[in-house]
């Protein structure tokens, strides 16, 4: 079957019909889309085809187009959807991986974090006294001149 191109004014009905027929939701984040909200509703496309995949938020339509990019750049290596994504299955797999029981050297705990943020607060309220120190040594100085 030959793919039949729309026109402009054949959009908006066909991103009702197929919001209904996603059941009002959005296929990424699966929250309702709400089509009375101007610019909300968004009919997502294949770049390459031009052919329609469905209705999302213009947020998650948005998500997907730079995700596609970094991914098809940074890790598939190619711009083609074939090549993108598979490389996004080994990813998400690769994630629910269990992970080792090591950290990595630069990794701060919480607790780490929080005594480098006390040490670097300890040192900037010691370099407001001293500025606040030579301040008023130099007052002293130029008022003992006159």
């Amino acid at each position: 079957m030959t793919p039949r191109k729309l026109t402009r004014s054949q959009l908006r009905p066909m991103a009702q019909r197929m919001l209904a027929e996603q059941g009002g939701v959005c296929p990424l984040c699966g929250k309702p889309v709400d089509m009375s909200i101007k610019g909300e509703a968004v009919v997502d496309h294949d770049h390459v085809t031009g052919l329609i995949r469905g209705t999302l938020h213009r947020s998650c339509n948005a998500a997907e187009g730079k995700v596609a990019n970094a991914a098809g750049r940074w890790g598939a290596k190619s711009m083609a959807y074939d090549a993108i994504v598979p490389w996004l299955r080994n990813l998400l797999t690769y994630l629910d991986k269990p992970t080792t029981n090591y950290v990595y050297p630069s990794h701060l705990t919480e607790e780490e974090r929080r005594v480098a943020k006390n040490a670097k607060e300890r040192r900037a309220r010691a370099t407001r006294q001293a500025r606040t120190v030579v301040r008023k040594s130099v007052v002293k100085k130029s008022t003992i001149k006159e």
